[in-house]
């Protein structure tokens, strides 16, 4: 296969293989002649923010010198950015031949069961990571924690939870202390766990599993840092309490919960420093210290469609829950415009569309609203769409089949002065990236320039 039929694979496994059990995912491993053994890993769940720590997490420790792999979901476009060494996606022919010996293990071995998508992804992640002889891996939960592919990790050096809030709840429990314990199931006995501290409910949760195991328990509250300057191309946070006490730390992103994100990725990064063997000297800058080093980390990490500046005067968030959609609105009201501000939305089906939509229409701070429907079986009707906006608003709605005419309408619509919107789904976020890949335009993303296209 080459990599679009290997994608096209994949993408059929929902239609034949549910999620599996932790003994089948061991057995595969034994059968892959345990690829995850001799790897260290830090292990991260959460609702919100779990991709934002990994990306800074992994971020400082490349600074620091060490060789590092990231497995991260969903992928916005192409997907080998799940699978990153030092930063940079696997090649194409690395994924292919990760992927050639799970698949031919499925077909060849009537002792295991076929592994679910992210099953499967999570396989092919430990079999990229182990050929390219990482020190540590940063694991991003894909769903929960308890009983996610993932947690077959038996021993990682630090768990991180960064926000909890109400997401899947058909699946992980519908009050906010369930939800808790399923994403504390990731902690492991004696592990230091680092946690957001912000959900008292969640705290209480996280800190009984951590001490019933007997694991360290590193809260990061609010309190601990404070937001000295916001502006267009990032915010700055003086840290009040822990290693970096009196600091002042830059992140080249807009919404303020970075913060919280890069204080979570720091406090990791502290208790690493103690577990890690002493990097290479050939990647470690001379001179380096490890403070300027985490100062120069989080200012170098990018982490897409996360309230990425993606064109001037347009962002672009991942928001796609409830949660994610009140700190996104959060981040709307505080950015400055002189003009208008227009969102383009869209969203999966099985998401509380209705509530993410009220908490958009209940500000009132949008001119404008641009809506489409996602290529995706998961997509929700555009007439839903349209209705819960309608019955919420008397701003204008316009609406369009396709993404890549929603965008191009609202590119147009967008006055020089005015900010353009971009949220509901990651899927979204992705097809935005797409159709910006094959247009050769100037993209500025996170204070920089480059250029995009192929």
């Amino acid at each position: 296969m080459d990599i679009k039929e290997a994608e096209e694979y994949l993408n059929g496994i929902p239609k034949f293989s549910k999620k599996t059990t932790m003994d089948n995912e061991r057995r595969i491993l034994a059968l892959l002649g345990h690829p995850e053994e001799g790897q260290r890993f830090v292990h991260v769940a959460g609702t919100n923010g779990k991709g934002s720590v990994c990306a800074f997490l992994s971020r400082i420790l490349l600074e620091q010198g060490h060789h590092v792999g990231t497995f991260v979901s969903p992928h916005l476009v192409d997907i080998t950015e799940r699978f990153l060494i030092d930063g940079e996606q696997a090649s194409e022919e690395e994924f292919l031949a990760a992927f050639r010996r799970v698949y031919d293990l499925c077909r060849e071995r009537e002792e295991i069961v076929h592994p679910s998508y992210f099953e499967f992804l999570f396989l092919i992640g430990m079999l990229i990571f182990k050929e390219r002889q990482v020190d540590v891996t940063v694991l991003e939960v894909g769903l929960g924690g308890r009983l996610d592919a993932t947690n077959v990790i038996e021993d990682p050096l630090v768990c991180v939870i960064a926000s909890i809030s109400l997401d899947h709840t058909e699946i992980l429990g519908e009050t906010i202390p369930e939800i808790a314990g399923e994403k504390a199931g990731i902690i492991k006995e004696g592990c230091p766990v680092v946690y957001d501290d912000s959900v008292p409910e969640a705290s209480a949760v996280i800190r009984a599993q951590a001490a019933a195991l007997g694991a360290p328990a590193w809260p990061v509250n609010p309190a601990d840092f404070e937001i000295a300057e916001r502006g267009r191309s990032g915010i700055c946070f003086r840290v009040r309490e822990g290693a970096l006490a009196g600091e002042e730390l830059r992140v080249p992103f807009v919404a303020d919960y970075q913060a919280m994100n890069a204080s979570l990725a720091v406090t990791a990064a502290g208790i690493l420093r103690q577990k890690l063997p002493l990097p290479r000297t050939d990647r470690l800058q001379p001179g380096t210290a490890w403070a300027a080093g985490v100062r120069q980390a989080l200012l170098r990490t990018s982490w897409p469609g996360r309230m990425e500046p993606v064109l001037p005067g347009i962002y672009m968030d991942g928001a796609h829950n409830d949660d994610g959609i009140r700190v996104f609105l959060e981040t709307v009201t505080r950015l400055p415009c002189a003009g208008k501000k227009y969102l383009l939305f869209s969203a999966v089906v099985e998401k509380d569309y209705e509530t993410m939509i009220d908490e958009i229409c209940r500000p009132a701070g949008f001119d404008g609203f641009i809506l489409t429907e996602l290529d995706s079986y998961r997509a929700l009707p555009l007439a839903d769409i349209r209705g819960a906006f309608e019955r919420r608003t008397d701003r204008p709605v316009w609406c369009f089949g396709e993404i890549g005419e929603a965008f191009a309408f609202a590119r147009e619509k967008k006055g020089e002065d005015d900010l353009l919107f971009i949220a509901g789904s990651l899927y979204l976020a992705g097809s935005i990236k797409e159709l910006l890949m094959h247009t050769n335009v100037s993209v500025g993303g996170n204070g920089l320039q480059q250029t995009i296209g192929r």
